[in-house]
């Protein structure tokens, strides 16, 4: 029987074109096989199971049979190719083909994305900048100010009806467009932070100036979180302030730091801030390091990443965000938003296959460098034992003690000598590279 033929096309560094043909005389065989196993299960009308002519088989199973020689001669000729190239494939092939016809050679084609050869991964004379892990004292501040102003209560304002910006005013907004009353818009006794920037910006503008007991109305537009049917209309809103109150923060004593930090003292508790904004500050640093060296790496690993491999990684977590936005009542928009998405996530994935192959890479050279060190120091303390055994030997022949004892220092030197060379370093040129520590 003829043998499949193969051919290799390389289209880039990271594709190939395989040529596969099926001898003409295996394509009859596969057709024969499949029109045998028909024939076996076939039910037609006026003849018994097995022995349906080969011309009604055709007839009436002739469609069912070509699919699948069709699929059990591509994946067959798809095997062999893969296993004649030796090709590492990263990507679902495309195949290119017509159905085989009985009595013919079947040729197609499979373009197959594989994985990128690199050259030894270089990270000789690496450095990169560590950014600082200092933290200053104005930091610490500040993290204290945010827990007291999280803990800052409303005091009703007594002594004043003015407004100003910063007070939290406790009002009620009745929103009409074109006379209509709208309740989505309006409100009863809200309290809002005066021109922080939460109302339509004229309204916010005209609270500013206003005071207790007053009554106005304004007209701007609809805010965005308004009803679609609204956001091109002019809203009304007719606003009465009820009342003003101030934000007032606890004082900074050890009673705060025991309250709200269980802390004995201030003290105390600035040191425990201080030393979680360190410990912040250095896991940063390290990510820090960790992507310049990472960044580095590739820019000495010129490579280009299999556009398959990162439209795989691409889809999956698309397919996972969609499933999430679902679990949530959400989805996106259209596919215009779905495109932007995929673009931006493209150029991420992009990145995470190059550095995955990249560190694959070098992972394989630090492996085969440690197995390669490992054995050549197996081989010496190997020498030495086969020199300690001769020793042994002639120990136990020599008759006379001063040859004993001679002989025995000899073995001792040995001894001492397997023991250096079982524990000592790889011979220069078989060092295994120090990994790259990001907190060096």
């Amino acid at each position: 029987m003829e043998i499949m033929k193969l051919e290799i096309e390389e289209i880039s560094a990271v594709e190939r074109k395989l040529v596969i043909e099926i001898p003409e005389d295996r394509v009859s065989s596969e057709f024969a096989r499949a029109y045998d196993e028909v024939s076996r299960h076939a039910s037609v009308k006026g003849f018994r199971k097995g022995k349906v002519p080969r011309a009604v088989l055709e007839r009436h199973y002739g469609e069912d049979v070509v699919g699948q020689v069709t699929q059990s001669l591509i994946q067959e000729g798809f095997s062999y190719a893969m296993e004649e190239s030796k090709l590492e494939i990263v990507a679902e092939p495309k195949l290119d083909f017509e159905p085989p016809v009985e009595g013919q050679g079947l040729s197609f084609s499979a373009t197959v994305e594989i994985r990128p050869e690199l050259g030894e991964v270089n990270v000789e004379g690496l450095a990169v900048q560590r950014p600082a892990t200092a933290v200053p004292e104005e930091e610490v501040d500040k993290v204290l100010e945010q827990i007291r102003e999280r803990h800052s209560q409303l005091v009703p304002v007594e002594d004043r009806k003015d407004l100003a910006r910063g007070d939290y005013a406790t009002i009620s907004i009745e929103a009409t467009v074109d006379g209509e009353k709208v309740d989505a818009l309006s409100v009863e006794a809200g309290t809002v932070e005066v021109a922080g920037g939460h109302l339509p910006e004229a309204l916010d503008e005209k609270l500013e100036h206003a005071k207790v007991g007053e009554s106005f109305t304004v007209e701007a537009g609809a805010p965005d979180r308004a009803p679609e049917e609204f956001k091109d209309k002019t809203v009304s809103y007719a606003v009465e302030v009820n009342s003003v109150s101030e934000k007032q923060a606890p004082e900074l004593d050890d009673e705060f730091a025991k309250d709200h930090g269980d802390c004995d003292s201030l003290d105390a508790m600035k040191t425990q801030i201080r030393e979680q904004l360190e410990g912040e500050a250095v896991r940063k640093s390290d990510a820090a390091v960790n992507e310049a060296i990472l960044d580095v790496v590739l820019e000495r690993t010129e490579f280009e990443a299999p556009g398959g491999m990162v439209d795989g990684r691409v889809d999956a977590l698309l397919r996972e965000f969609s499933m999430e936005l679902a679990q949530q009542g959400m989805r996106l928009n259209s596919g215009e938003h779905e495109a932007e998405a995929r673009e931006k996530q493209l150029q991420i994935e992009k990145r995470e296959v190059e550095l995955a192959r990249a560190m694959q890479e070098y992972a394989e050279h630090q492996e085969a460098l440690t197995e390669r060190a490992t054995n050549d120091a197996l081989n010496e303390v190997q020498k030495h034992l086969e020199d300690a055994r001769e020793m042994i030997r002639a120990l136990q022949a020599k008759e006379s003690m001063r040859a004993a004892v001679s002989t025995q220092k000899k073995l001792q030197e040995i001894t001492n000598a397997i023991s250096q060379v079982a524990t000592k370093k790889p011979k220069p040129g078989n060092e295994v590279p120090r990994k790259a520590n990001p907190s060096d």
